[in-house]
């Protein structure tokens, strides 16, 4: 109804515009273009001698670049007569309401087909297939539109190198799935044991394991070699013990010449590696229960020579063997140790004098006192040499001191008397105290810290916290590792002892590109990390870690499920004539997400008889058509079938895949399909979105629209003066990239006003990007992002994002050109026109300018100022941010007169200015996003207008995010084709 309106509307002024045309804009025409732009001479191959008041779409274009010339007064040449400033001013008027009539007749539909992304592709065979190698990055990427995204139809190009790669991944894909049911697979288990002297009979060779490898003590490494219950039939796989190479270690010397070696421990290595150093306490230490690891902490400099190690506190088992494809599993058993807080300089008493509740002589052998009184106390060790205050720095040069407390050991550095916190019972305690000089250590005494003091409330904090392990998986290199993360770090919150499993496929993680004979002791070694994982520093209890297990690959039945969901119906196998059309119309079904027709199936029952015509067996010759599947368009492509170019709905199947492939980024679930067919969809469709946003696939869609609507593909790129801002380090970046997916996530999901979007009172945060902000003390989330409340001018809302404005800087200095632009395209939806090719550089070194004497000297570029009118004022207030997205310390001048005349004296301002005065604005530009994402493609004018005028429905209840989510996928705009 809307599409007829909008026609009849605009009849009256179309009328108006013609005459117009014949009386002023022909003869403007005549005049100043026609005589460099004609048939016989077509400068820059332009003609302007066949327009006329007619705007069909063909001549769109054309008349949009007049119009960009008239406005910027490039044409006609400085060297050619120019036209009076009210003929200009009349021609471009008419131009522009020509081209806004014209944009507002609606577009013909004609249904459409839109390849599948990279990351669509990889969640779809994924998901047929229950594959989880990650095959997809054999595909070359997807195109970026001009509005970010890479799901637009316009640039979902298909070439012959991307069809090439298709086959490639099928064939791949297939032969992984594809098994021989008659052989019997091979299944890797084994399992490390830490503690110590946990092995009873240690390898007596001297292990070595090359530069920076700091070997376990054998003794306390037991590997097992185990053999899964399963319900099948298996070979378990052995790691060689006995190995012969062409090299061997002697110290530091390389031994040529072959060396046999006869032990299980030159296939299995236990280690630490990584930079040394480590801040507070020993980064790792043996007891009996297991090892214990302090966090790893990152190093930021990836070439510094200590820092390409990997992390402090970095644990390995670096290995010969693991399986080459399939899923595997790692099973950490592990607990969070009782430890004592390792205590600062702040921490030793200056003008107070303790009173100790114990004090302790002689502390070597050990000795045993009684506790009194349960609860923390701090422990102080003193030195002979220095006199016995409390203030005194004991010993006079720092030294590993151990001290052992009942079954409880701790391991530092001893650079002052106050040493650590710690939780006592009551009841007799032993005790004892080692260092690297025994016989300076002197006493030790234990002081009750009371509950209202700051020390009780610091361990307090300490204590409750939860160290969280990781796993990681990759390679051995002479100079580091390269290891991925297996999942996401899990906390140990318990001090007994729990089981954490990781799960992943094997082949989506590094690997050594060695050949198989190559007789080089070092070559080719795999690694299994296993750390405790940092946030932003603080204090954390240290991570016992009993015994690190790996299986794989992970079989639960045999064939294997991605095999039976081909070939099996339920537990029995598909057999007899039928097979083939079952089988095959069962996986094209699932393949094409709606029911394969006759005519299809007909086709590749018509290849599998063909292959077994020539010789192929069943499943190679059902190999044969399951690839033709995998490369077919229906498969590959949304397909969106029309009649006529008027607008149709979309057929049930469609709209599944379509909602489906919007908010999951992966094709629809069986209850998706079944309502399909059942013809329910549609009027089921807001229950129906409402489930698809509580999925946790929905993350998806907030990862993949946040990243492009946003452009943060830039912070990803951009390389940070790591002197000028040392903050935003490597490990920093990875959690802050996340910060705004999360804070949309948020805002869908408790469908939260719009504003938030520009201005909120909370951020959402991990420890790390709290830490980033200021606001560390403020959370205990660990890498959980959860809303923090603030009160702090610089935060809040999309705006004051460190990934986004640090993106949008060369890493050294603001830039407020790009914020502006940014804001002006993806906030506001007013994006500048494009840059006028070949603009001149500076002639001249400007650093010596003022921020605002180097904009004013760009503009006055010829051909720049009209653009940079529309930028730079929105991008002025984003001065108050540095390079690294934080709050300048000093102050700057922030003032702006926006477009349309408003001021604003810095970002405060702005976001009011936005939120008060261009809120519906901000509405509007995010709905035309996020129809831009969901339809992949860009709207037409004449639905953007359309978007526009359905904004104000939603001004009563402030533009809720989920609430306009809804409506578009029950609009036209997103039913119809």
């Amino acid at each position: 109804m809307f599409l007829v309106l909008q026609t009849q509307a605009a009849t009256p002024a179309a009328g108006s515009l013609r005459r117009e045309f014949a009386l002023k804009v022909q003869p403007f025409l005549n005049q100043y273009c026609l005589p460099c732009h004609n048939e016989d001479k077509a400068k820059s191959g332009v003609r302007v001698d066949h327009l006329t008041a007619v705007f069909d779409d063909p001549s769109l274009t054309l008349w949009t670049r007049i119009q960009h010339q008239l406005e910027n007064k490039a044409m006609p040449p400085e060297d050619e007569p120019q036209p009076s400033a009210e003929e200009r001013e009349t021609v471009a008027r008419w131009v522009a309401e020509s081209l806004h009539q014209a944009r507002l007749r609606p577009s013909p539909k004609n249904g459409g087909a839109r390849r599948l992304t990279v990351a669509q592709y990889r969640n779809t065979l994924r998901e047929l297939l229950l594959l989880d190698d990650e095959l997809a990055d054999l595909l070359p990427p997807d195109a970026v539109s001009k509005e970010g995204f890479v799901n637009n139809q316009e640039t979902l190009a298909t070439s012959p190198l991307l069809v090439e790669s298709y086959f490639e991944v099928a064939e791949k894909a297939l032969e992984r799935v594809l098994i021989d049911p008659k052989s019997k697979p091979v299944v890797q288990n084994f399992r490390v044991d830490l503690g110590r002297s946990v092995n009873p009979h240690p390898c007596p060779d001297a292990l070595i394991l090359g530069a920076n490898s700091l070997l376990l003590p054998n003794a306390d490494v037991l590997v097992t070699e185990l053999t899964p219950a399963k319900p099948f039939e298996f070979s378990a796989f052995s790691m060689p013990s006995k190995l012969r190479f062409i090299e061997g270690y002697q110290g530091n010397d390389t031994v040529r010449g072959w060396r046999d070696f006869h032990s299980l421990y030159h296939s299995v290595f236990a280690c630490m590696r990584g930079s040394t150093g480590y801040p507070k306490g020993h980064a790792y230490d043996i007891v009996p229960g297991g090892l214990l690891l302090r966090p790893a902490l990152p190093n930021d400099e990836l070439f510094d020579a200590e820092g390409t190690y990997g992390p402090k506190a970095n644990f390995k088992i670096s290995l010969r063997d693991l399986p080459h494809h399939g899923r595997f599993r790692v099973t950490v058993t592990a607990a969070k140790y009782p430890d004592a807080l390792l205590l600062d300089s702040k921490d030793a008493p200056a003008s107070e004098t303790p009173s100790p509740s114990h004090v302790v002589e002689k502390l070597n052998p050990s000795q045993t006192i009684q506790i009194g009184e349960p609860g923390v106390y701090r422990v102080d060790v003193f030195a002979t040499s220095l006199p016995p205050q409390p203030q005194a720095k004991s010993p006079p040069r720092a030294t590993a001191l151990q001290l052992v407390l009942g079954q409880q050991e701790f391991t530092g550095l001893l650079v002052q008397p106050a040493f650590l916190a710690v939780r006592l019972p009551a009841g007799p305690l032993t005790l004892s105290a080692r260092s690297t000089n025994a016989a300076s250590l002197d006493r030790l005494t234990l002081t009750r810290v009371p509950e209202t003091h700051a020390l009780h409330r610091r361990f307090l904090a300490f204590e409750n916290r939860a160290p969280r392990v990781g796993v990681h998986l990759g390679l051995r290199r002479d100079c580091g590792s390269t290891l991925a993360p297996v999942g996401t770090a899990q906390p140990v919150s318990q001090r007994s002892l729990e089981r954490f499993v990781f799960e992943g496929a094997i082949r989506n993680f590094p690997s050594p590109d060695v050949e198989a004979d190559n007789v080089n002791y070092l070559a080719g070694l795999r690694e299994i990390g296993v750390r405790s994982e940092p946030t932003d520093g603080r204090d954390v209890p240290r991570l016992l870690v009993q015994s690190v297990e790996f299986e794989g690959p992970l079989l639960d039945s045999w064939p294997p499920s991605s095999h039976r969901r081909i070939f099996y119906e339920g537990d029995k196998e598909i057999l007899g004539p039928e097979a083939p059309r079952i089988i095959l119309s069962r996986f094209a079904t699932k393949a094409f997400r709606r029911p394969v027709d006759s005519s299809e199936l007909r086709d590749l029952l018509k290849i599998f008889h063909q292959a077994k015509a020539s010789g192929a067996d069943f499943q190679p010759a059902i190999k044969e058509a399951l690839l033709a599947v995998l490369t077919s368009p229906q498969f590959l492509f949304q397909i969106e079938w029309s009649k006529s170019p008027k607008p149709e709905p979309l057929h049930p199947h469609e709209l599944a895949s379509k909602l489906a492939f919007f908010l999951w980024n992966s094709p629809p679930d069986e209850e998706l399909l079944r309502l399909a067919g059942q013809g329910r969809l549609q009027r089921r469709l807001s229950v129906e979105t409402k489930r698809l946003l509580q999925d946790e696939k929905f993350e998806r869609f907030t990862r993949e629209f946040t990243q492009q609507w946003l452009a943060l593909d830039k912070f990803s790129v951009v390389d940070p003066d790591r002197k000028k801002f040392p903050d935003l380090s490597r490990h920093a970046r990875t959690h802050l990239s996340r910060e705004p997916e999360s804070f949309l996530l948020h805002l869908f999901r408790n469908n939260l006003p719009a504003r938030n979007l520009i201005v909120s009172d909370f951020i959402l945060a991990n420890e790390v990007t709290a830490s980033y902000y200021g606001l560390g003390t403020h959370t205990e989330s660990g890498f959980q992002f959860q809303p923090l409340r603030h009160d702090r001018r610089d935060l809040g809302g999309l705006l004051a994002q460190a990934s986004i404005l640090a993106g949008l800087s060369d890493g050294r200095e603001s830039n407020p050109v790009k914020r502006g632009a940014w804001l002006a395209r993806r906030i506001i939806a007013e994006p500048p026109d494009d840059p006028p090719p070949n603009v001149p550089q500076l002639s001249e070194d400007t650093r010596h300018l003022s921020l605002r004497e180097r904009l004013e000297k760009h503009r006055n570029q010829p051909g720049c100022a009209a653009c940079h009118a529309k930028i730079d004022p929105w991008g002025i207030p984003f001065e108050e941010f540095d390079a690294s997205g934080r709050l300048k310390s000093t102050r700057v001048d922030a003032r702006s007169t926006l477009p349309g005349g408003a001021e604003v004296a810095g970002m405060p301002d702005l976001k009011r200015h936005l939120t008060e005065d261009r809120l519906e604005q901000v509405a509007f530009s995010f709905m035309k996003h996020l129809a831009t994402y969901a339809n992949g493609r860009t709207p037409t004018y004449h639905e953007s207008e359309w978007l526009r005028r359905q904004l104000p429905r939603f001004r009563p209840t402030e533009y809720r995010l989920g609430d306009m989510l809804q409506w578009l996928v029950q609009s036209p705009l997103f039913l119809e084709k």
